[in-house]
């Protein structure tokens, strides 16, 4: 498809903004689990413009000609601006255009413009850019404390030492603000850690510390020639004691991938992904807005339904049942999480793990989104397999629970029936052990 293409001059005084999406999870002793949402950024782009009233027109006809933020077009950032001459396929970020109007027509207005930013970035060894000198240092700790106060007022620190933060600023030329980005991106905002050394001569100790960006956002101020000005702040992370384990991490992350195998073909949904689109045993899947509920699997092991949202904002799902027919409703859909490796964009073969399967039932489906639950394919039943088995051993399941009805003071069972008889318990045994523990039948 041909996207219009907008050619509108800028002026050389503007912002450009990266931005990831990074999942943190607190772990014991200050230690994180990273996850990132994210393979590719999201650029924006935040235009100035000051016009006359021709100029004005131009910019109005454009804006209404892809309808705001509903259409694409194409653009090119200028490298006589800071840019890379690179084209990008963006949409507006806003569906309103203010313009501040004054004599004879004249006016100045601002337009976001927002778009994947998939480039290929050269690798920086190290954040090593002089930065100023006035900066910003803190000493953090976690300390957890009672909710309500009382006279108790109990306290525990999470962390067994403290923290590090700084906030710098950096001011660059064109080529050092490039490289700065491109660092940044590397390191996917949040996720990635790296090592970085506290200036002497800006203050600091000269030590190395393992840090990580504290903001997935870096937003850089453009002026003439490309000259930029940016505020980084980093935190301190405690590395993973195993290395192997913290490079795993970096390299390899989860995927969830949903299939509802419909007639006449598939419906591929790639989970909340800036990947375009990602091939797994020869199926391509689309990278699109998916949300399901939490899986849960109580000690009978049952499975409730579980409910899944997919974007319906181009009416794809709407298009099929308005062609088609409801052909979705009790398709088979299997969810599956699987493993990418962020260095090539490929799975890992023979990792996986499949997380839900079932079939299609309650589809409802409004301008936005398309819900739709997946139930197990056990003709309504809610148990994936039997809770009582034939065999010697207690099918009890817990120890001193409603079903084992022991009430004394001991902690521990083998589920044997000579372990229950020592109990004064056997009148509950939950097994059969009269039965052969192992028989063989020959043939």
């Amino acid at each position: 498809m041909e996207y219009p293409l907008f050619d509108v001059p800028y002026k050389t005084a503007y912002s450009s903004s990266i931005e990831f999406k990074t999942q943190i999870n607190e772990k014991m002793k200050g230690r994180e689990q990273r996850y990132p949402v994210w393979t590719y950024p999201k650029r924006i782009f935040k235009l100035q413009f000051d016009k006359n009233f021709s100029g004005r027109k131009r910019l109005e006809d454009f804006f209404i000609k892809v309808m705001g933020q509903a259409n694409k077009f194409r653009f090119i950032w200028d490298e006589d601006k800071g840019g890379d001459g690179k084209e990008y396929i963006c949409t507006f970020d806003a569906d309103s255009f203010k313009q501040n109007l004054t004599d004879f027509g004249y006016s100045e207005s601002e337009l976001s413009i927002c778009t994947i930013d998939d480039r290929e970035v050269s690798q920086v060894e190290s954040l090593d850019f002089y930065y100023e000198a006035d900066s910003e240092s803190s000493l953090d700790f976690y300390t957890i404390v009672d909710k309500i106060f009382t006279s108790q007022d109990n306290r525990k620190s999470w962390w067994d030492k403290p923290k590090h933060t700084w906030t710098l600023t950096f001011k660059k030329n064109a080529a050092n603000r490039k490289k700065l980005e491109d660092f940044f991106i590397a390191k996917r905002g949040r996720f990635r850690s790296f090592e970085w050394v506290w200036d002497k001569e800006r203050g600091g100790d000269g030590k190395t510390y393992t840090v990580r960006f504290d903001e997935d956002t870096l937003e850089t101020s453009i002026s003439d020639y490309g000259y930029g000005e940016m505020t980084v702040r980093l935190r301190e992370v405690f590395p993973n004691p195993n290395p192997l384990s913290e490079v795993e991490k970096d390299e390899i992350i989860p995927r969830k991938l949903l299939k509802i195998d419909i007639e006449g073909g598939a419906i591929y949904i790639l989970d909340n992904e800036t990947l375009d689109m990602l091939t797994y045993n020869g199926e391509t899947y689309l990278g699109a807005p998916l949300s399901h509920d939490e899986i849960k699997r109580d000690d009978n092991s049952s499975v409730s339904k579980l409910n899944i949202e997919l974007s319906n904002v181009a009416l794809s799902i709407s298009g099929i049942i308005g062609n088609r027919g409801d052909i979705i409703t009790n398709a088979p859909a299997v969810l599956t999480l699987v493993f990418l490796n962020v260095n090539t964009h490929e799975i890992l073969p023979d990792v996986k793990q499949v997380l839900y399967t079932g079939r299609c039932n309650n589809l409802k489906l409004d301008y936005e989104t398309a819900s739709i639950d997946i139930e197990t394919e056990l003709g309504g039943f809610e148990i994936l397999a039997p809770i009582m088995k034939y065999r010697t051993g207690c099918q009890v399941r817990r120890f001193k629970d409603c079903r084992c009805g022991y009430t004394g003071e001991e902690t521990a069972c083998d589920r044997t029936f000579e372990r229950c008889k020592e109990l004064g318990n056997q009148a509950n045994y939950r097994g059969f052990p009269q039965m052969f523990s192992e028989l063989v039948i020959k043939v």
